[in-house]
């Protein structure tokens, strides 16, 4: 059992360490706006918190990796536009057509992640 625990908690650690890694190269990758301002700075912050939140479900192989669907994110998506109106005091409908249409690549997103941690993962 404590074999088990040691080989979760080093996995876990490793996924949080690859993670920092990831997420300190995907701050210098593309963004998706030609243009940021507060309202497209407050959508790609969020969107990498879930994608990243997701994506160590699917490395730590945590079952609850598979409780969201197209479903699940198009109503995670527009709660994420309706706080990002909310905080940036504003929106425009390019910007926000935009955020749909990425988020409708999700899974994609997810899964260029976790291959991305995989692939700099060291071996046991």
């Amino acid at each position: 059992m404590m074999r088990i625990l040691c080989g979760r908690r080093r996995g876990v650690l490793l996924c949080v360490a690859v993670l920092a890694t990831a997420i300190a190269g995907s701050a210098n990758a593309a963004s998706i706006w030609d243009r940021t301002g507060p309202f497209q700075v407050c959508l790609e912050d969020r969107l990498k918190k879930w994608v990243n939140a997701r994506a160590e479900l699917v490395v730590n192989e945590d079952p609850t990796a598979g409780d969201v669907d197209d479903a699940a994110v198009a109503k995670w998506t527009v709660e994420t536009l309706d706080a990002c109106r909310s905080q940036a005091g504003a929106g425009d409908q390019d910007s926000e057509a935009r955020f749909s249409k990425h988020m409708a690549s999700w899974r994609n997103h997810i899964y260029a992640l976790v291959q991305n941690i995989r692939e700099r993962a060291p071996p046991d």
